[in-house]
């Protein structure tokens, strides 16, 4: 039986991010049809050490596809070592060279439109050079500045507390899965807009309408799983990547941007 792995964090704060991730690739494999019942989802926790569940997924010859980690510092970091066409990324979904410049650029739009100049935070090893610069700590950040964080979203809580105490209304914004986890740390603190960079294309909407979770991460998951599908029927995938723009309301409801 073929496997479709899956790294994602299953202990810890980030668990539900985990969860969230297995069961939009359980109903990409059950809308499959005649699929679901040939493949099989096969998550391992990255909660400790990624580097060895990454290995450990791509030493198994029945893994088709693996879809993970979630984060790009951790992605990043093993892309380095390890080369193997099964592997997605769902922060660079659209695997392009350029995926970062796209994502920045998406938030550069957003800033712009806040009449804001847009910093980066949380800035991790790897990350590809480009003309936007970044902030070492919450301190450095200006009036008038709009902050992308593209680490973790539990020090991204940290971090926006802390700027939100000097600037309360400055934007702060982050890349890719945590939406949540970055609510709930920073609760009734949270006085700037916050937005979420998440990739989509134009059938998110749609989807999102009739499945739960249906935040930008889980439809990621949710898609590359669902090409991996068609790739193993034997068929074309023409997913066009697009990155977004989400305002993180303070329910927790994601909004997207008519910008976008």
């Amino acid at each position: 039986m073929l496997k479709i792995g899956l790294l994602a964090p299953f202990e810890g704060v980030y668990r539900q991010e985990g969860y969230n991730a297995l069961a939009a690739m359980r109903a990409a494999i059950d809308e499959q049809k005649g699929a679901g019942s040939a493949v099989l989802p096969l998550a391992l926790d990255t909660s400790r050490d990624a580097a060895r569940a990454t290995q450990k997924m791509l030493a198994d010859p029945s893994v088709a596809a693996l879809i993970g980690p979630y984060w790009a510092a951790e992605g990043g970091a093993l892309a380095q070592s390890v080369d193997d066409s099964r592997w997605l990324h769902p922060y660079a979904p659209s695997g392009k060279a350029n995926w970062a410049v796209e994502a920045v650029d998406a938030a550069l739009a957003f800033a712009a439109q806040e009449g804001r100049t847009l910093r980066l935070a949380g800035v991790p090893s790897g990350w590809p050079q480009m003309g936007v610069e970044s902030v070492a700590g919450a301190d450095d950040a200006q009036a008038g500045q709009a902050l992308l964080w593209l680490g973790d979203a539990a020090a991204g809580a940290d971090f926006a507390q802390a700027v939100w105490q000097r600037l309360p209304d400055t934007p702060f914004g982050l890349y890719g899965a945590g939406a949540e986890t970055f609510r709930l740390r920073v609760g009734e603190e949270m006085t700037g807009v916050v937005f979420l960079v998440g990739w989509i294309d134009d059938e998110y909407p749609a989807w999102a309408k009739t499945h739960t979770p249906n935040t930008p991460a889980a439809y990621t998951v949710y898609r590359q799983t669902a090409d991996t599908l068609k790739r193993l029927a034997g068929k074309e995938t023409t997913t066009l990547w697009q990155p977004a723009i989400f305002i993180v309301r303070p329910d927790g409801t994601l909004l997207l941007s008519s910008g976008r």
